[in-house]
């Protein structure tokens, strides 16, 4: 996994192969061990879990869902759509982010969510990183999120990774990286 500025981040470690699919050892701030990497089919039990103990809902642009029924179907819908990864600690998935493809297959929107208890230990750094490199190796032109315009933490963040502004809004701003 490499960075954007192609050095190893710091807080990676010792890659391993799982279902096909390549999860890493992350160490965060606090030394805290966790298991990052691609999504799968078994992982949507410990998503729905996370996503039913996420406090609060329905607060930033309406996600996760506050109703049980519509946040399944998020869930899923999300699942289906997206290029998937989690932070999980032990069997608990703690941190998500997608990359849900646009109509031309050149674009992505990024979506992310840290359990509030994990917040400011650098998962959602990790987790954006690899859904970042996985853009560009999918070769998309660019990603885009939206981001409410007074959340200063994830704002922070992505232009840590290089996304910049690319309109006004007063309560919501959309942010783009180009690849």
């Amino acid at each position: 996994m490499q960075s954007r500025k192609g050095q190893v981040p710091t807080f990676f470690q010792e890659p391993r192969e799982m279902a096909d699919e390549k999860r890493i050892i992350y160490l965060d701030k606090l030394g805290d061990k966790y298991e990052m990497g691609p999504a799968d089919a078994e992982d949507r039990a410990h998503l729905i879990d996370m996503y039913e103990n996420f406090i609060p809902k329905a607060v930033t642009q309406g996600l996760p869902p506050a109703d049980p029924k519509t946040r399944l179907n998020w869930i899923d819908g999300i699942i289906k759509d997206g290029d998937n990864f989690i932070a999980k600690l032990d069997q608990d998935v703690v941190g998500h982010c997608s990359l849900i493809r646009g109509e031309t297959g050149k674009d992505c929107e990024y979506i992310i969510f840290v359990s509030t208890v994990y917040r400011n230990r650098g998962l959602g750094t990790g987790l954006t990183e690899m859904a970042v490199a996985h853009g560009r190796e999918l070769g998309l032109d660019h990603i885009w999120l939206t981001v409410e315009a007074l959340n200063f933490r994830a704002i922070k963040l992505y232009k840590k990774m290089g996304f910049v502004f690319c309109d006004a809004g007063e309560r919501e701003r959309t942010m783009i990286l180009r690849l």
